[in-house]
Order: structure tokens, then sequence, then C-alpha cells
């Protein structure tokens, strides 16, 4: 299970570092960047499951639950441009 935190920790850093990179760019290079995270994050799901398909049910479950939900906590804030200013 930590480990699924620690992957998951990871990859959202890792993705939230990438977009707040391209946040001034076009339109274009930021959702580019958007879909090729999501694709990276699904495909390291993947193939840490597929890493771990021999091991027991129970080992699996927890890792790929907390690797989503950490993930999803760096989701859930939303990427600012200029820190805590509103756009209004």
């Amino acid at each position: 299970m930590l480990l699924g935190v620690a992957a998951g920790v990871f990859n959202g850093a890792l993705t939230r570092w990438s977009l707040k990179r391209t946040l001034n760019s076009p339109d274009r290079v930021f959702y580019s960047v958007f879909g090729c995270g999501l694709l990276y994050r699904l495909a390291f799901l993947a193939g840490a499951v597929w890493f771990l398909r021999r091991e027991k049910y129970i080992i699996i479950v927890p890792f790929a639950v907390s690797l989503i939900l950490v993930q999803l906590i760096f989701e859930a804030v939303p990427v600012k441009n200029n820190g805590i200013k509103r756009n209004t």
C-alpha cells in the first residue's frame, strides 16, 4: 500500500509539474500535455498491475486503490497561473 502511495505521489507531482510548465502555452500544447499525462498514468497503473500479476489479489487491490486515490488528490486542486490570484 505504501508503494502505491509513493508511486501516486510521484505520478501526481510529475503530471502537475508538467501542467504548470505549460500553463501559459497555447491551448493545443496544454491539452496535449494533459492528454499525455492521463495516458501516462493509465499506462503506469496497467504496467504496475501487470508486474504484480503473480502476487496475491490482496496485495494488488490496495496498491492500485492507493495509487489512484493519491493521484486524484493532485487533480482535485486546480492549477493556477498566478498562485492564489483569481482571474475575474
